[in-house]
């Protein structure tokens, strides 16, 4: 396709209309605010690049060559098809209004969602956002949401009248600051783990854990341990936590990228990688499936959210 488009522009093809409609250069640079020279060479680019004299040409006035007609039908049609599309993006943005409450995770927001916001504003200025930034469930029906962000196992059990689009598919790992790792025992497996501080991470409303999975051997093994330091509610203190070197933390790796590259923090076993990917789906009622608004944030974020 970009070879056969090469040297195609439609400035060209609308002054070949021009030029065309009015059978005068002249009226056709008239018209564009652009001098008679500058039309007729336009139109020889035009006439050598696809090989067909499109013109007749006399002192006095241009007409269209046979050839020259069907290319005019076909570009005339080609242009109404794209003004037309520009008419129906531009009815469906200014048709995208109102406002979105919306849930997600703490740690999905800061590193997934919020580097392709301000694209999103531009797109849809007439739409508001409203992001509660949380790691518990939300209640759609008593919360009034129309749209959340939420990790999603296979065991999980939606209520029926929501519907689940998967979004993003993360890993997580185990990690501490060189400076901790340094000053405390050689961790070589799991089971050396109890011999640290494990900064565990909770949901003060139902105190749900994000426990710390593994796979040894192919069998599952929970090395959860409560230690010194317990955080609820905000997981990327926990981060802040490791980052001053107190301790090990359970975190997706999506939100250390930038540490584990700058040697801020270090990945502890890797080779006993958490067991399963964690997938990240959009939830929403049922009822909202044919909102336009949530129809293009959901549409735009799983395309670009990577």
């Amino acid at each position: 396709m970009k070879n056969h488009l090469q040297g195609m522009n439609l400035a060209s093809l609308e002054l070949f209309l021009v030029a065309a409609e009015n059978e005068n250069f002249s009226a056709a640079a008239e018209y564009l605010n652009i001098t008679p020279a500058a039309v007729s060479r336009s139109i020889k680019r035009l006439e050598e690049r696809i090989g067909i004299e499109l013109f007749s040409r006399n002192t006095r006035k241009i007409k269209l060559t046979p050839e020259g007609k069907i290319y005019y039908k076909k570009c005339s049609e080609i242009l109404e098809s794209l003004i037309s599309i520009e008419q129906e993006l531009k009815l469906q943005k200014e048709s995208v209004a109102g406002r979105l409450k919306i849930s997600v995770p703490e740690s999905f927001f800061n590193y997934k969602m919020a580097p392709y916001l301000n694209k999103f504003c531009e797109l849809y200025p007439n739409l508001k956002l409203d992001f509660h930034v949380t790691n518990r469930n939300i209640d759609f029906v008593a919360e009034t949401y129309d749209l959340s962000v939420r990790l999603i196992q296979p065991e999980t059990k939606l209520e029926p009248f929501l519907i689940k689009k998967k979004l993003h598919d993360a890993t997580s790992g185990l990690f501490a600051s060189p400076e901790y790792l340094s000053n405390n025992s050689m961790i070589q497996s799991p089971s050396d783990i109890k011999n640290h501080q494990c900064i565990n991470f909770s949901i003060s409303e139902n105190n749900k854990k994000f426990l710390w999975n593994s796979v040894d051997n192919h069998s599952k093994r929970d090395f959860h341990y409560s230690n010194q330091i317990q955080v609820f509610d905000s997981i990327l203190a926990t981060k802040v936590l490791a980052l001053n070197g107190c301790g090990i933390v359970h975190l997706f790796k999506f939100a250390v990228q930038n540490e584990l590259q700058s040697n801020k923090l270090v990945e502890i076993l890797p080779e006993y990688s958490i067991n399963h990917i964690w997938q990240f789906c959009f939830l929403y009622p049922e009822s909202n499936r044919n909102l336009a608004k949530l129809r293009v944030f959901i549409d735009y974020f799983i395309e670009n959210i990577k």
